[in-house]
């Protein structure tokens, strides 16, 4: 159970992220290769949350 509450929240991220990514990609430069800049971002995004849930998990909460 403690996995769910893990998992799916850095799931929402990396759709959330790869929808992004993927519908900026299409948009700017066409669909080819957009599929690998959604991952991309998506990924990226979820190293970005999670930085920065650790950050403030180490300083105490604290902002």
């Amino acid at each position: 159970m403690f996995l769910l509450f893990l998992a799916v929240p850095g799931l929402l991220v990396v759709v959330l992220g790869y929808a992004v990514g993927h519908g900026l990609w299409s948009a700017i430069a066409g669909p080819g290769g957009a599929e690998p800049a959604g991952w991309t971002t998506g990924l990226l995004l979820l190293a970005i949350v999670t930085w920065s849930a650790v950050r403030r998990l180490r300083a105490g909460g604290r902002p």
